[in-house]
């Protein structure tokens, strides 16, 4: 797939070029580069196989932009370059396979392997994320997922306004039962996520 980087500006091309052996984008900007719907600057998430919060303070140091430490624990930062964000994040679990399996929705789970701005490699996705993707539905990977981060419920019900995707019945099933718990995410967070559902458009 193309994520249209190649004609980016100097300041992503350098910072992607310098990105360690390993590193995969995952997340939504491979997801809408599959449905084509991408935009012209998406948000980038990318796993890296070191400490994510050092290294967006290296590139950040060097290129001149400026980072927020997301979680210092997992060992996640957000980088800010002229416009484009980028989040990095160390990779969780045994291997990149169990990272995927870590995450909320199939179609948030495929990763594109990187060597500087090129792909390189076929896709990763062993939830089934591209099969979902051509049915038009939002699978959660696992309930514990899901409550690992109950935000991810309310996520679901997002995603699938935003992708005019339907939701799988036993996903949608444990967002029902479960949604009591969004009452223990920091209101700051869930009111983020309701003003996204809320400009969702439909039918996207």
């Amino acid at each position: 797939i193309s994520l249209g980087l190649v004609g980016s500006e100097m300041c992503i091309r350098d910072s992607l070029e310098t990105l360690p052996q390993g590193t995969v984008l995952v997340g939504g900007a491979v997801r809408d580069a599959l449905l084509g719907r991408l935009v012209p600057r998406p948000d980038l998430d990318l796993v890296v196989q070191c400490d994510a919060v050092e290294l967006a303070r290296n590139l950040a140091r060097r290129l001149g932009g400026a980072v927020v430490v997301l979680d210092q624990e997992r060992s996640i930062a957000r980088l800010v370059l002229q416009g484009w964000t980028i989040d990095l994040a160390r990779c969780l679990g045994a291997n990149l396979h169990d990272d995927l399996l870590r995450r909320d929705y199939s179609a948030n789970a495929i990763a594109l392997p990187l060597q500087g701005v090129e792909p390189t490699g076929a896709l990763l996705d062993p939830s089934g994320g591209m099969t979902d993707l051509a049915a038009g539905r939002l699978r959660a990977i696992s309930e514990a997922n899901l409550l690992d981060d109950p935000l991810r419920l309310l996520r679901g019900m997002r995603l699938a306004c935003e992708l005019d995707f339907e939701l799988e019945p036993i996903s949608l099933g444990w967002i029902r039962r479960h949604h009591a718990r969004l009452r223990d995410v920091a209101g700051e967070r869930v009111l983020a996520e309701l003003e996204r559902l809320a400009a969702a458009p439909q039918g996207a």
